[in-house]
Protein backbone atom coordinates (compact mmCIF):
# COMPACT_ATOMS: atom_id res chain seq x y z
CA UNK A 1 0.00 0.00 0.00
CA UNK A 2 1.78 3.17 -1.14
CA UNK A 3 1.43 6.63 0.31
CA UNK A 4 2.53 10.02 -0.87
CA UNK A 5 2.25 11.75 2.50
CA UNK A 6 3.08 11.08 6.09
CA UNK A 7 0.35 10.68 8.65
CA UNK A 8 1.71 11.16 12.16
CA UNK A 9 -0.53 9.70 14.84
CA UNK A 10 -0.60 10.56 18.55
CA UNK A 11 -2.45 8.66 21.24
CA UNK A 12 -3.60 10.99 24.02
CA UNK A 13 -5.19 10.55 27.43
CA UNK A 14 -4.54 10.32 31.12
CA UNK A 15 -2.12 7.94 32.79
CA UNK A 16 -3.00 4.24 32.89
CA UNK A 17 -5.68 4.53 30.19
CA UNK A 18 -4.17 2.08 27.70
CA UNK A 19 -2.29 4.48 25.41
CA UNK A 20 0.86 2.36 25.09
CA UNK A 21 -1.05 -0.85 24.48
CA UNK A 22 -3.22 0.84 21.85
CA UNK A 23 -0.21 2.42 20.12
CA UNK A 24 1.65 -0.92 19.98
CA UNK A 25 -1.39 -2.73 18.58
CA UNK A 26 -2.03 -0.09 15.92
CA UNK A 27 1.67 -0.07 15.01
CA UNK A 28 1.67 -3.85 14.50
CA UNK A 29 -1.43 -3.68 12.32
CA UNK A 30 -0.03 -0.83 10.24
CA UNK A 31 3.05 -2.95 9.59
CA UNK A 32 0.84 -5.88 8.52
CA UNK A 33 -0.90 -3.51 6.10
CA UNK A 34 2.48 -2.82 4.52
CA UNK A 35 2.80 0.71 5.89
CA UNK A 36 6.16 1.99 7.13
CA UNK A 37 5.67 3.56 10.58
CA UNK A 38 7.94 4.24 13.53
CA UNK A 39 6.64 3.52 17.03
CA UNK A 40 7.80 6.23 19.42
CA UNK A 41 7.48 5.34 23.07
CA UNK A 42 6.92 7.64 25.98
CA UNK A 43 10.29 9.14 26.91
CA UNK A 44 9.03 10.27 30.32
CA UNK A 45 8.47 6.61 31.24
CA UNK A 46 12.21 5.95 30.83
CA UNK A 47 13.13 9.12 32.70
CA UNK A 48 10.66 8.39 35.51
CA UNK A 49 12.30 5.03 36.17
CA UNK A 50 15.67 6.74 36.42
CA UNK A 51 14.74 9.98 38.23
CA UNK A 52 11.36 9.48 39.87
CA UNK A 53 8.06 11.28 39.36
CA UNK A 54 7.83 14.61 37.53
CA UNK A 55 5.69 17.30 39.07
CA UNK A 56 7.35 20.60 38.22
CA UNK A 57 6.06 22.49 35.16
CA UNK A 58 9.70 23.16 34.28
CA UNK A 59 10.33 19.42 34.17
CA UNK A 60 7.47 19.17 31.67
CA UNK A 61 9.35 21.52 29.32
CA UNK A 62 12.31 19.14 29.51
CA UNK A 63 10.10 16.09 28.93
CA UNK A 64 8.52 17.83 25.92
CA UNK A 65 11.95 18.41 24.38
CA UNK A 66 13.02 14.80 24.96
CA UNK A 67 9.82 13.46 23.40
CA UNK A 68 9.99 15.91 20.52
CA UNK A 69 13.56 14.82 19.69
CA UNK A 70 12.36 11.25 19.30
CA UNK A 71 9.49 12.32 17.04
CA UNK A 72 11.80 14.41 14.86
CA UNK A 73 14.14 11.42 14.45
CA UNK A 74 11.41 9.43 12.73
CA UNK A 75 12.37 8.46 9.20
CA UNK A 76 9.56 6.05 8.38
CA UNK A 77 7.99 6.65 5.00
CA UNK A 78 4.39 6.78 6.22
CA UNK A 79 4.85 8.54 9.57
CA UNK A 80 5.04 7.71 13.24
CA UNK A 81 2.72 6.70 16.02
CA UNK A 82 3.38 7.85 19.58
CA UNK A 83 1.69 7.10 22.88
CA UNK A 84 2.80 10.44 24.28
CA UNK A 85 1.05 13.36 22.58
CA UNK A 86 3.15 16.46 23.29
CA UNK A 87 0.08 18.54 24.16
CA UNK A 88 -0.33 16.44 27.31
CA UNK A 89 2.77 18.10 28.81
CA UNK A 90 1.06 21.49 28.81
CA UNK A 91 -2.03 20.11 30.53
CA UNK A 92 0.07 18.31 33.15
CA UNK A 93 2.24 21.39 33.75
CA UNK A 94 -0.86 23.49 34.30
CA UNK A 95 -2.22 20.86 36.69
CA UNK A 96 0.98 20.86 38.77
CA UNK A 97 1.62 24.61 38.74
CA UNK A 98 1.82 25.72 42.39
CA UNK A 99 4.09 28.75 42.53
CA UNK A 100 3.74 32.01 40.65
CA UNK A 101 6.96 31.34 38.75
CA UNK A 102 5.50 28.05 37.44
CA UNK A 103 3.40 30.19 35.11
CA UNK A 104 6.58 30.82 33.09
CA UNK A 105 6.84 27.15 32.16
CA UNK A 106 3.09 26.86 31.60
CA UNK A 107 3.11 29.87 29.24
CA UNK A 108 6.11 28.49 27.35
CA UNK A 109 4.45 25.10 26.95
CA UNK A 110 1.30 26.79 25.66
CA UNK A 111 3.41 28.64 23.07
CA UNK A 112 5.02 25.35 22.14
CA UNK A 113 1.55 23.87 21.64
CA UNK A 114 0.63 26.68 19.26
CA UNK A 115 3.89 26.21 17.34
CA UNK A 116 3.17 22.49 17.11
CA UNK A 117 -0.21 23.26 15.56
CA UNK A 118 1.45 25.61 13.07
CA UNK A 119 3.84 22.79 12.12
CA UNK A 120 0.95 20.34 11.73
CA UNK A 121 3.01 17.71 13.55
CA UNK A 122 0.10 15.37 14.25
CA UNK A 123 -2.41 14.53 11.58
CA UNK A 124 -4.55 12.36 13.83
CA UNK A 125 -4.93 12.40 17.61
CA UNK A 126 -6.71 9.40 19.10
CA UNK A 127 -8.28 9.56 22.55
CA UNK A 128 -10.69 7.35 24.46
CA UNK A 129 -14.10 8.90 24.83
CA UNK A 130 -14.51 6.98 28.09
CA UNK A 131 -11.22 5.76 29.59
CA UNK A 132 -13.09 3.68 32.17
CA UNK A 133 -14.12 1.12 29.53
CA UNK A 134 -10.70 -0.48 29.91
CA UNK A 135 -9.79 -1.54 33.46
CA UNK A 136 -7.52 0.92 35.23
CA UNK A 137 -4.05 -0.55 35.70
CA UNK A 138 -0.90 0.93 37.15
CA UNK A 139 2.46 -0.23 35.94
CA UNK A 140 6.02 0.13 37.19
CA UNK A 141 6.27 3.68 35.82
CA UNK A 142 2.91 5.00 37.02
CA UNK A 143 1.90 6.29 40.41
CA UNK A 144 -1.41 8.06 39.70
CA UNK A 145 -4.48 6.96 41.54
CA UNK A 146 -7.57 6.23 39.45
CA UNK A 147 -9.37 9.46 40.34
CA UNK A 148 -6.48 11.76 39.41
CA UNK A 149 -5.83 9.74 36.21
CA UNK A 150 -9.45 10.28 35.14
CA UNK A 151 -9.30 13.97 36.01
CA UNK A 152 -6.10 14.26 34.01
CA UNK A 153 -7.73 12.47 31.06
CA UNK A 154 -10.69 14.86 31.13
CA UNK A 155 -8.36 17.89 31.18
CA UNK A 156 -6.38 16.57 28.21
CA UNK A 157 -9.58 15.76 26.32
CA UNK A 158 -10.97 19.24 26.98
CA UNK A 159 -7.77 20.93 25.77
CA UNK A 160 -7.66 18.84 22.60
CA UNK A 161 -11.35 19.43 21.87
CA UNK A 162 -10.72 23.15 22.08
CA UNK A 163 -7.46 23.38 20.13
CA UNK A 164 -7.32 20.34 17.82
CA UNK A 165 -10.92 19.24 17.31
CA UNK A 166 -10.51 18.64 13.56
CA UNK A 167 -7.72 16.11 14.22
CA UNK A 168 -9.43 14.20 17.04
CA UNK A 169 -10.73 10.68 16.79
CA UNK A 170 -12.75 9.57 19.80
CA UNK A 171 -12.69 5.81 20.27
CA UNK A 172 -14.62 3.55 22.58
CA UNK A 173 -15.09 -0.07 23.57
CA UNK A 174 -12.52 -2.69 24.46
CA UNK A 175 -9.03 -2.77 23.01
CA UNK A 176 -10.02 -4.63 19.83
CA UNK A 177 -12.86 -2.20 19.16
CA UNK A 178 -10.58 0.79 19.76
CA UNK A 179 -7.94 -0.60 17.41
CA UNK A 180 -10.56 -1.33 14.73
CA UNK A 181 -11.96 2.22 14.93
CA UNK A 182 -8.45 3.67 14.77
CA UNK A 183 -7.38 1.50 11.82
CA UNK A 184 -10.52 2.36 9.86
CA UNK A 185 -9.72 6.07 10.18
CA UNK A 186 -5.99 5.70 9.50
CA UNK A 187 -6.47 3.55 6.40
CA UNK A 188 -9.10 5.99 5.09
CA UNK A 189 -6.56 8.81 5.53
CA UNK A 190 -4.00 6.83 3.50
Amino acid sequence: MGNDKKINIAIAGGPCTGKSTLAADIFARLKREGLDYDLIGEESRKLRRELGDFRSPFERVYIWRQQEREELRSTAENGFITDSCLYMNYVKAKYFAREKRDSLAVRELFRMCMELEDQNRYHLIIIAKNPEEIPYKKDSARSSDRESALKNHDSIKSFLEHFCSEKLLFINGDLDQRVAQSMEKILAMH
